[in-house]
């Protein structure tokens, strides 16, 4: 039972739970805006508007190595909050050099996950542009298209126009699609993608809060380092006392009287 309790005290929790934040939180944005940009690359660019955009195939690669380095970054953070929890700690971080790493490496990690959550808000913001454009897509698909039928579509000559969301292409007819079949594809395949995006947007603000807990963990954990380098300096000077007053109890000859003369 004193072994349970005493790995419960060398567990971070906060460290724990920010790791687990992040490590689903990366994955699930990785995986459902993987799916979701290839729905659009090859469903919608692709096969409807007969163009394919590049940049946006460099993007679903970075997104696997994003979520290959987030994923090793939470696990070398968690394993520094292991080192500075509890007796772990007191283990590790007992030496003047050893501490000072320490704090080396918490500084370290606090810059870079600073860094990387300043990057994740970029991202967020980004999130949010997807969810505003699947609102207005989702708006045009039910009041343009999905409320009417073929024949309507076709008497008022309806057309979706790619200008309308600021995206002009040199070449004729890729801007711009008219036939029923196709418009309804289009739609089918925003209400496929759309909701991805969604739980893509959800990822990313976990994510968020996960580094958000680890920056506060961080700090925590470098105010720890730091305070056991004050206790460690602490202790050596009262130790260096103590030996200063055993060797001065040493040389100090035994008093005597004038009885024994």
């Amino acid at each position: 039972m004193a072994g349970f309790f005493e790995c419960i005290g060398r567990t971070p929790f906060a460290s724990l739970l920010a790791a687990l934040m992040v490590i689903i939180g990366t994955s699930v944005f990785c995986g459902t805006s993987f799916k979701a940009l290839q729905i659009m690359l090859i469903g919608v660019f692709q096969n409807l508007f007969g163009f394919s955009i590049n940049w946006l195939e460099i993007l679903q690669v970075m997104f696997v190595v994003i979520g290959v380095v987030m994923g090793i970054f939470a696990i070398i953070l968690l394993i520094f909050g292991f080192l500075a929890t509890g007796a772990t700690r007191s283990n590790i971080y007992s030496g003047a050099k050893c501490i000072m790493g320490g704090r080396i490496a918490g500084g370290f990690f606090m810059i870079i996950s600073y860094i990387l959550t300043l990057g994740w808000l970029a991202v967020l913001s980004v999130g949010m542009v997807t969810l505003v454009v699947y609102a207005a897509m989702n708006s045009i698909c039910n009041r343009e298209i999905y409320s009417k039928t073929a024949d309507e579509l076709t008497q008022s000559k309806y057309c979706f126009n790619l200008t309308r969301f600021g995206v002009y292409r040199e070449e004729k007819n890729t801007d711009h699609i008219c036939e029923h079949a196709n418009l309804r594809a289009l739609c089918n395949k925003v209400e496929e993608a759309g909701p991805l995006f969604c739980v893509a947007f959800g990822a990313i603000v976990l994510v968020v809060v996960g580094m958000i807990h680890f920056l506060i963990t961080l700090a925590a954990n470098y105010t720890r380092i730091k305070i056991s380098k004050e206790l460690t300096e602490y202790r050596d000077a009262v130790e260096m006392e103590e030996l200063e007053l055993h060797s001065t109890d040493k040389k100090t000859p035994p008093f005597r009287d004038g009885t024994d003369i």
